[in-house]
């Protein structure tokens, strides 16, 4: 073969390289340039960015056609699989599916974005695996574009829990065990908000998000200040109350560890006078808070509401404190020896167990009932508050001990009862069904009024103030944003947010980063990710 053979080949080689450079340009939407110019035209080694994306929950959500969401499911053609991994911190558990977090619609991001770099056409996607300590190997996510919609993919079968309770995070305690927590978060749409890419200096903080920075993405509209999720309300549909169940079994499925009773303990108890001392030293306390409220409870009754409101907790407290000591008079009187009450602490626990195994099984039963309704359907108030007095008079009592300050000695041995209920009062998740339900347009109308409007600025708010963000600075948790052009461009900036159900390690947030010379290639397999947690 000639040179001339050579040269030729070479020739067709490269038009044939770059036809195909200028088409993938052209299905993203990038600026019209000929293929052999892009292909030749270097990226710049740091690019200056004049705007942000924040990506802004719908409050109310509109149920139209897909462009942008949070959680739910992908919608991508037919020929892309599901990403999947090997986790470098789980490698024994095989290659498994990663969960899908985010779906943007290129085409209503600004021109500005990157600097004008990056797709303006097709989807960006972003999966992780939520259930490893440090995310920061390419095992950990992926990133994928795709230049048109497909059908709403079904999960893989195999694909596991959003969080399999190793690391800190979301709590998924209404649940009755891993398996039941789900694999797929809420879908939410986004409306993507152009803000300027601006930095401050406030101290020595960098500062990115403005303060109350949530009041300015839903101006006119009422956003809380509370940084505490909204409490669980009471069940207004049959699920919920499955959801007050299945945590109670959770928590009576529990083991009971056995008292531990301390070689100190029995010392104490032994020595000449400290077992007469132990009602000794509750009447003594309740002689100073006789003493303390004395004024409260004498005289004629007031005039003043809010004085009379005191008198009336005095007088309760008073009473409670009397109960109570009768109580241990009488236990002591039933335990007269150390022997007797270091004997009756060791077996207590068994009639313990005992009544968690059946209370257990009662809530079996109303469980099954439960089920035979409608789940998705209002549940009767009384039917409700029926069951609510059936779960709260199922309680059983118990003695135990626990150390109070007492003359200096902070470790002096006291006994006091406990009565505990099914009902044990813990977080059940109704939460978590009444966000479900407000994203789902065919169940949105059983949410109460009076819940929605206690929801609904709550879920405005940003966690730590920080947003879902896409490109500009990123508000670091533990490091921080630097003024000037940058190397390293911000494809997403994922954050813990309660509307959503996602507390990420420490309440922290997922940063992933690509460099303009791979953005420009719409190379996202050279993407890096990080976590950062408070």
């Amino acid at each position: 073969m000639s040179w001339w053979h050579v040269l030729i080949i070479c020739f067709v080689a490269f038009v044939v390289w770059g036809f195909r450079r200028f088409w993938r340009a052209k299905q993203a939407g990038l600026p019209f340039a000929p293929a052999w110019f892009a292909a030749l035209t270097r990226a710049p080694a740091s690019i200056s960015e004049s705007v942000s994306v924040i990506l802004r929950r719908q409050i109310p959500p509109r149920f139209e056609a897909p462009r942008s969401w949070l959680g739910g499911l992908p919608m991508m053609p037919d020929h892309v699989e599901w990403p999947r991994s090997i986790s470098t911190e789980h490698p024994e558990k095989g290659e498994r599916p990663l969960h899908f977090v985010a779906q943007i619609a290129c085409a209503d991001l600004p021109a500005e974005l990157w600097g004008g770099l990056g797709p303006r056409r097709g989807w960006l996607l972003l999966f992780i695996d939520p259930n490893q300590g440090g995310p920061e190997g390419p095992d950990a996510f992926r990133v994928l574009y795709v230049d048109k919609l497909g059908a709403e993919r079904k999960p893989p079968a195999d694909l596991g829990p959003v969080h399999d309770g190793v690391y800190t995070g979301a709590r998924y305690d209404y649940c009755r065990t891993i398996d039941e927590v789900p694999s797929v978060w809420r879908r939410w749409p986004v409306d993507l908000v152009v803000v300027p890419n601006t930095i401050a200096k406030e101290g020595n903080r960098t500062i990115v998000a403005p303060d109350n920075f949530a009041e300015t993405l839903y101006a006119g509209q009422h956003v809380s200040r509370d940084r505490y999720p909204p409490s669980d309300p009471e069940p207004f549909t049959w699920r919920g109350a499955l959801y007050v169940l299945d945590t109670i079994d959770r928590s009576l499925a529990k083991p009971v560890a056995e008292l531990r009773i301390y070689d100190t303990l029995v010392e104490k108890l032994n020595r000449p006078g400290y077992f007469a001392s132990i009602l000794a030293a509750v009447d003594a306390e309740d002689a100073r808070w006789a003493a303390l409220s004395k004024p409260w409870l004498e005289g004629p009754e007031p005039e003043d509401e809010t004085e009379r409101q005191r008198r009336a907790r005095a007088r309760a407290e008073t009473e409670r404190r009397r109960a109570k000591r009768e109580a241990l008079a009488a236990f002591l009187e039933r335990h007269p020896t150390p022997d007797s009450i270091v004997d009756y602490l060791r077996q207590s626990h068994h009639p313990w167990r005992r009544w968690r195994a059946e209370a257990r099984e009662r809530v079996a039963g109303e469980r099954s009932a439960v089920l035979a309704q409608d789940l998705d359907s209002l549940i009767p108030d009384d039917a409700w508050q029926a069951l609510k007095a059936r779960l709260r008079q199922d309680t059983f009592r118990f003695w135990t001990y626990r150390s109070v300050e007492r003359d200096g000695d902070p470790l002096h041995v006291s006994f006091e009862e406990i009565e505990v209920a099914a009902d044990a009062g813990q977080r059940t998740g109704i939460a978590e069904l009444v966000a479900d339900y407000y994203v789902d347009a065919a169940r949105q109308s059983l949410i109460p009024p009076s819940v929605l409007s206690e929801f609904e600025p709550r879920w405005r708010s940003l966690y730590y103030n920080m947003p879902h963000r896409i490109g500009g600075y990123h508000d670091g948790v533990q490091s921080e944003a630097q003024a000037g052009p940058v190397r390293e461009l911000l494809l997403f900036q994922i954050a813990s947010d309660d509307a959503m159900h996602w507390c990420w390690g420490d309440a922290g947030a997922y940063y992933v980063f690509l460099d303009p010379d791979a953005l420009k290639k719409l190379e996202f397999s050279r993407a890096q990710m990080t976590l950062e947690c408070h």
